[in-house]
């Protein structure tokens, strides 16, 4: 691939700082950051901006696909669909269903994405799976019916390992449930990030369980006792131990806006944007209340995209972009561990890029130096 040089623009370059330049791309990767004058094969609009590609680590499916039941097609319409949001990267979760479904389910994600990786880039990149459940507490289950939830152990472990061939990124489970200990030592042994969720832990639990090895909180707030001032929820600890991450739903409903903000400045680039987004793909989910719910009221997930948390970020906190990028694109790399390959716009990173107006609207995205998605009027 011949070397490109893109724009002028505003570059927000992963890390909470700016400049205002040209990127430099060849074979894929950030071969560096020019000064705004001279050649361009890509010149800009007036204001806009380059950033890292957003990624989303926490998410269920798209369109009217569930990682969980369409698997192939699901990532496929995934890949196409999140493109549109700046995104080039995402997790495909699997919730908790019977347990042999849940094992099928990973495994056909993996080889789809695989698949798609082999082609010429078309969308975003699945980087992996993210199980959510089955080792959840009953009582902060939510959605996830409690005839499937099971006691963990280093069997049931090894076997959800095994079945991702190798991508099995990041598990939510909660730390209390009988056999978590087994289990975190297995995920860790391989490279699983494990994520404490759908739990009733306190904040001494959460300490111990820090102890233990998990590094990230999903959705802050959701899935776990409040955050009481005399007797504080596992997510005190989260927010307390700086060797973590905390995902949170940006979306105004799940999570006020005021507690973004209080989020932003307690955890500031701990902070990590998750959509949790729930396609309507069975009968009876809906959205009411700006959330997707069962037929019965219960929450199951967003209607978030990760270009509107990142704005939603930015209004709720009051920051600028350039800080507020963090936390779709550096800090989810780092919670899954790929912050050496992406998230920041550095040299020798991949050339994932998204591309932004003037009023932080996505106008297009590069995914290892090729354009998947493009409202500019510039070569495809």
């Amino acid at each position: 691939m011949s070397r490109l040089l893109l724009g002028p623009a505003f570059i927000a370059l992963g890390d909470g700082t700016s400049t205002f330049g040209r990127v430099a791309v060849e074979t894929g990767r950030i071969a560096g950051v020019l000064a705004a004058d001279g050649l361009s094969d890509y010149p800009l609009p007036p204001g806009s901006s380059i950033a890292p590609g957003l990624i989303d680590v926490h998410t269920n499916g798209a369109g009217e696909y569930l990682f969980n039941r369409d698997q192939g097609n699901a990532v496929a319409v995934a890949a196409a669909g999140y493109a549109a949001t700046g995104a080039t990267g995402f997790v495909a979760g699997v919730m908790t269903a019977p347990w042999e479904s849940m094992l099928h389910a990973a495994s056909e994600i993996v080889e789809a994405a695989n698949q798609l990786e082999e082609e010429v880039p078309a969308g975003a990149r699945c980087l992996g799976v993210h199980f959510e459940g089955p080792f959840l507490n009953p009582k902060f289950r939510r959605i996830h019916r409690h005839e499937w939830l099971l006691e963990a152990g280093t069997a049931r472990a090894q076997e959800m390992v095994d079945s991702c061939k190798g991508a099995c990124l990041l598990v939510t489970m909660a730390p209390e449930v009988a056999g978590a200990a087994d289990a975190l030592r297995v995920f860790l042994e391989n490279g699983v990030v494990c994520s404490a969720g759908h739990t009733a832990a306190r904040y001494r639990e959460g300490m111990l369980a820090i102890g233990l090895g998990f590094r990230s909180l999903t959705h802050a707030f959701n899935g776990m006792p409040p955050l009481d001032h005399r007797d504080p929820s596992i997510l005190a600890a989260f927010i307390q131990d700086r060797r973590t991450l905390v995902q949170v739903i940006c979306d105004g409903f799940h999570v006020s806006p005021v507690m973004i903000d209080i989020l932003h400045r307690t955890l500031g680039e701990r902070l990590v944007l998750a959509t949790d987004n729930m396609p309507p793909a069975d009968p009876g989910y809906h959205i009411e209340g700006g959330v997707m719910r069962a037929a019965d009221g219960t929450i199951a997930g967003s209607a978030l995209r990760i270009d509107e948390a990142l704005r939603n970020y930015m209004s709720y906190a009051q920051i600028p972009f350039a800080q507020a990028v963090v936390a779709a694109t550096h800090a989810p790399a780092r919670l899954i561990r790929h912050e050496s390959e992406m998230g920041r716009i550095a040299r020798g990173a991949r050339a994932d890029l998204s591309f932004w107006d003037k009023e932080y609207n996505v106008i297009a995205t590069m995914v290892g130096g090729r354009f998947v998605y493009n409202r500019m009027e510039v070569p495809a």
